[in-house]
């Protein structure tokens, strides 16, 4: 299979990047960047990102599954509007064309709390985001509603994040900090099922889903081994 990465350079989407190319499902990786990931494999295309284009984009190769793990915060976008484009508009444009390119798989790294009809404008959001690439009725499709990702950002410093990955460490799982990777795992794991109709993950069952894949991880590679 094939897959297209939104997001590549960000905290779950280079170990999204970095899972694919690993895995031995997947045969090229297609990610629209503005920076050069740092991932060196000839699995990994990196192309021109270029969302508001994509009615006349074309993959470099075909394309089977889509993960988007894309956004950033309202003060390092300039306002709610500018957030807006990148974290709904931007994301919604490539999911449209990725439909009609024939995508049968999306998953979308979304945040616990989303809800279009949210009064809590990040909320609010992601819930739009979700609800609009639910209305496009793709074959499969899973959103996945992490509490606070865990994990160093690559030259995108975010001191109150930092501050909710210390506090919420040792909560509940329900609403515990998530390490970045165990999302990334998720929602390679689910991708491969390719569930029917729509799929909403929590965190919680973002531990629970990571947990097993690892462990089937290291359970082949004790088959290789041994």
């Amino acid at each position: 299979m094939n897959a297209f990465v939104l997001g590549a350079t960000g905290l779950v989407g280079r170990h999204l990047v970095e899972l694919l190319v690993q895995s031995s499902e997947y045969g090229r990786i297609v990610a629209p960047v503005r920076r050069p990931t740092g991932v060196d494999s000839e699995k990994l295309i990196e192309v021109p990102f270029n969302a508001d284009e994509t009615n006349t984009w074309d993959p470099p190769e075909p394309l089977d599954h889509a993960f988007i793990a894309f956004g950033t915060t309202v003060k390092k976008a300039g306002g709610h509007n500018a957030q807006w484009e990148i974290d709904v508009r931007y994301p919604r444009l490539y999911a449209k064309r990725l439909l009609a390119l024939g995508v049968r798989h999306i998953s979308v790294c979304s945040s616990i709390g989303a809800d279009f009809e949210s009064s809590n404008a990040y909320s609010r959001m992601k819930g739009q985001l979700e609800e609009d690439i639910r209305m496009m009725r793709f074959p499969s499709f899973a959103t996945f509603r992490p509490s606070v990702l865990g994990g160093e950002r690559d030259d995108d410093v975010r001191p109150a994040e930092a501050w909710a990955q210390r506090m919420m460490a040792r909560l509940p799982k329900r609403w515990r900090t998530v390490p970045a990777v165990r999302v990334a795992q998720a929602m390679i794991a689910i991708a491969r099922k390719e569930p029917t109709g729509m799929t909403i993950i929590n965190s919680k069952k973002i531990w629970t889903i990571s947990d097993a894949a690892s462990a089937a991880l290291e359970g082949d590679q004790s088959t290789v081994i041994s």
